[in-house]
């Protein structure tokens, strides 16, 4: 021993740490190892995560709402919080400041969302290690990390990583909750769901899940929680005061959806296509659903022997007995999975649509954790890495698609070619009137006359040739999907000469002109 404590003296180790670790190491080596193969899994894992929101990140033209985002961001406080728009401040507000800082380019505009995806990773971890246990934890890390519905709006300037973020964060002090009681686990949980909500109207989904599984709690569970429904109720309290002062806008904001709102009324195909989103492909949908049984359920053999000899007889002489898994943990998943997809699609049956798959993004969550968690009931060793293989090489080919495609509108392109080619006294007709926000982001040709016209302005094509008329030269960028926009073209047509005219991701460019055509 006294060898042991000279040795360690001399590599300038406390000798009672380092007898310490010695006797851990002595006692089971093979779990420190396993710990060790496990951090760099982790590490790896958090690494490709990290890498695949923030790889051409600038690289495609920024869209219609990112335009929004910027425009809005570019407010004062003041008139971001009082914005009169459907999405909560709390997104504006955090890249009106990082705005400030770092610029507005493509890539500057798009970082907050890949840094929100990012720290996504690591709630989604300790939930289902929470929830279930380690290895359901790095499973469901996985697959948010290589998921391209997630990846896609990691690199998007909306609010939909951040409502990812305070969605898990909000969720994870809420198991906490359940389990212990003290002011800073209040503190956490009330802070951010005060925050989710903030970030996107879809939060309040998140609130009643929980809300929902409580009472299911109290009516149906005999577990003794720490949490009790007065002090519960008295939390609520607590956010929707928080939440108060944007109360106002939201009821206008309501009314305004009830009077007007661009979204089609969804069907089931619509949560078809929900799922195939969250998968990544009707491939990898098909084989998540398959996982999704083993996850809450469990096929026991009673009795029955396979004989190769006849084996049909002894196939039907098997018996087997269905278990559930972990009632009260599926349940809660359950829940959180189907409250942000069934009450918005349920509302807009019987009212203003608001169901689409980018706002049910939270709920994808929970679906992950059920395809981890039916991975890991899989007791067979070569099975289980076959399914992961197959699902690590579907989204890898998911994901070099996505990265490969254009997905977004080619703005950037549409301004640059008439930036190039528009005369200084030629007019560009933007079709709906809205567009004109990201043409003038990438456009340095500050001297063209413009016009908007309002997709919902019935006295548009009246409007139409008196604009125009005192220019040779027209320009019209039309943006799909848009009405009526065959109407605007023949308008046209009547007193110009289609010279020009060019397809673009998302954009239709064409160019009028009197005389002949080119």
């Amino acid at each position: 021993m006294d060898v042991v404590h000279l040795k360690l003296d001399k590599i300038g180790m406390n000798p009672e740490v380092g007898l310490e670790l010695v006797g851990r190491m002595g006692k089971n080596p093979k779990r420190l190892i396993h710990s060790h193969i496990e951090l760099t899994i982790l590490l790896m894992i958090l690494l490709l995560g990290l890498i695949l929101r923030v790889y051409d990140l600038g690289n495609e033209s920024l869209w219609l709402d990112e335009g929004f985002s910027i425009k809005f961001a570019k407010l004062s406080l003041s008139q971001i919080f009082f914005l009169q728009e459907n999405s909560p401040p709390l997104y504006y507000v955090i890249l009106h400041f990082w705005i400030n800082w770092f610029g507005d380019s493509e890539f500057s505009v798009r970082l907050p969302s890949a840094i929100f995806g990012f720290l996504s990773l690591f709630p989604m971890y300790a939930i289902g290690k929470h929830i279930f246990n380690r290895e359901v934890g790095m499973l469901g890390l996985l697959l948010l990390s290589l998921s391209k519905f997630h990846i896609h709006y990691s690199q998007e300037a909306r609010t939909y990583s951040l409502t990812v973020l305070l969605t898990l964060l909000c969720i994870y002090f809420f198991l906490k909750l359940l389990k212990e009681i003290n002011y800073a686990i209040i503190f956490g949980y009330i802070l951010f769901s005060t925050l989710l909500i903030y970030s996107h109207i879809y939060g309040l989904f998140i609130l009643i899940f929980q809300n929902i599984y409580i009472a299911a709690l109290s009516l149906f569970s005999k577990e003794d929680y720490e949490l009790k429904p007065s002090r519960w109720i008295l939390i609520q309290i607590v956010i929707i005061l928080l939440f108060a002062p944007w109360v106002d806008i939201f009821i206008n904001r309501i009314v305004a959806i009830q009077n007007s709102f661009w979204i089609a009324t969804p069907s089931l195909s619509s949560i078809k296509r929900s799922f195939i989103a969250y998968s990544g492909s009707q491939s990898l949908l098909y084989l998540y659903m398959l996982i999704f049984l083993f996850s809450i359920c469990q096929f026991e053999k009673i009795s029955g022997n396979i004989k190769w000899v006849s084996i049909f007889q002894s196939i039907e002489s098997y018996q087997w007995k269905l278990r559930l898994l972990n009632p009260e943990k599926i349940s809660l998943l359950l829940v959180w999975l189907l409250t942000p997809i069934l009450l918005p699609f349920i509302i807009s049956q019987f009212s203003t649509p608001i169901y689409h798959t980018k706002y049910t993004i939270i709920a994808s969550l929970a679906f992950y954790l059920f395809v981890a968690k039916g991975i890991n009931t899989i007791k067979h060793r070569y099975l289980k890495a076959a399914i992961m293989g197959l699902i690590i090489a579907f989204s890898l080919v998911g994901i070099r698609g996505y990265f490969t495609k254009i997905m977004n509108e080619q703005w950037r392109d549409v301004a640059k070619y008439i930036d190039t080619h528009a005369a200084g006294n030629d007019i560009i007709l933007f079709y709906p009137d809205i567009q004109d926000i990201i043409f003038n982001y990438y456009s340095k040709r500050t001297e063209l006359a413009q016009k908007g016209f309002r997709q919902d302005n019935q006295n548009y094509l009246k409007e139409l040739y008196p604009t125009v008329n005192s220019y040779k030269r027209v320009w019209v960028v039309i943006r799909y999907p848009t009405d009526n926009k065959e109407l605007v073209v023949q308008k046209l047509i009547e007193n110009y000469n289609l010279s020009f005219q060019q397809q673009y991701e998302g954009i239709h460019l064409l160019l009028f002109e009197n005389g002949e055509p080119l």
